[in-house]
């Protein structure tokens, strides 16, 4: 279980720490640096490792890489604070994964005995895991191989904009979906949340004789995944990837994002089950509604409000007693959260 957290260099961040519970709930406005917290713990354990989104080329580093693909912009240069920065970190208590840019390449290196050495353009001998490029989406420029193992305890991140990006991983591992009736347990699972009743989920030919991932209603009829609702979709993705990758570390990113309230305080129940299976889960949301509930479910949840300051991170926690009284006094942390740190 990660302890604490230190960010140098990474994304918007140009410093900062957070401690970290067996469950704890990130709050905060826009560019807080509650994203870029869940996405430096998503590539800590090791960026080219395989993650379920085969979108992004199957690699952790890839799929960050994705999200943040802007018009004709592409590569890893995000990864640095005000892209201008040389090095990047992120250090998960005693362990270092450090981000080194020269021209248009970018040396991942770790703290401990792994990868190996490899000399740099400008003729510097270093001990790299793999290399990333500054402006390209392919993971490994400069050498054919990269070490793929996870080198900390796996993360596995969730959004509503990954989801998406999961489908033909899903397709990949249909047969183990359905023939360990994960798919059947989870469409029954939401089933219990809205008025349509999903007995289980499907890959059928479309039109054209194309393929499509259907949630299966009880009266026989087929919705392709990609127009149920967003927050039946999340749902459902989101509990399938669990099953198949058994993370240690859970993460989600605007947990409360179409979600309404019944499914929202299904999910509080679901990370407190996590949490008493030593899984650790580290969400984030700007909705105090959404973060009281899921604290209220876990005795050993946090509440951390995160915000910029000169774009050093810092962090308040927050008790159940200070989220109600928030509350009381209709404070939105979208444009309190530096009055009240």
């Amino acid at each position: 279980m990660i302890g604490k957290l230190r960010l140098q260099n990474f994304k918007g961040v140009r410093e900062g720490e957070v401690e970290l519970a067996p469950l704890t709930i990130i709050l905060g406005g826009n560019n807080s640096g509650k994203t870029t917290v869940l996405e430096a713990l998503f590539l800590a354990p090791n960026p080219f490792r395989r993650v379920p989104y085969a979108t992004a080329g199957m690699f952790a580093a890839g799929a960050l890489e994705a999200l943040h693909r802007t018009l004709q912009s592409t590569g890893h240069g995000f990864l640095f604070y005000n892209y201008t920065a040389e090095n990047a970190s992120i250090q998960c208590d005693d362990y270092l994964l450090r981000f080194i840019k020269e021209d248009q390449h970018i040396y991942v290196t770790t703290n401990k005995n792994i990868g190996f050495s490899h000399r740099t353009g400008r003729g510097k001998e270093i001990q790299i895991i793999g290399t990333l490029s500054l402006s390209s989406p392919s993971a490994t420029d400069l050498i054919s191989h990269s070490y793929r193992e996870a080198i900390i305890e796996n993360s596995l991140l969730l959004s509503s904009k990954l989801a998406g990006m999961s489908y033909e991983y899903l397709k990949d591992n249909w047969p183990l979906i359905t023939n360990v009736r994960i798919s059947e347990k989870v469409a029954k699972d939401v089933s219990q949340l809205v008025h349509e009743k999903y007995v289980d989920m499907t890959i059928e030919p479309f039109f054209g004789g194309t393929l499509s991932i259907n949630a299966l209603l009880e009266d026989g009829r087929r919705v392709r995944l990609g127009d149920t609702g967003a927050g039946v979709q999340s749902y459902l993705i989101a509990k399938i990837l669990y099953e198949l990758e058994k993370p240690k570390v859970l993460l989600w990113d605007d947990i409360e994002a179409h979600f309404n309230p019944r499914m929202l305080s299904s999910v509080a129940g679901w990370f407190s089950d996590l949490v008493n299976e030593n899984i650790q889960v580290i969400i984030s949301t700007h909705s105090l509604e959404a973060a009281r509930t899921i604290a209220a479910a876990e005795e050993k949840a946090q509440i951390c409000l995160l915000s910029l300051e000169e774009n050093v991170l810092k962090v308040k926690r927050l008790t159940l007693k200070e989220v109600d009284d928030m509350l009381d006094a209709g404070i939105d942390v979208r444009v309190a959260e530096p009055l009240l740190l």
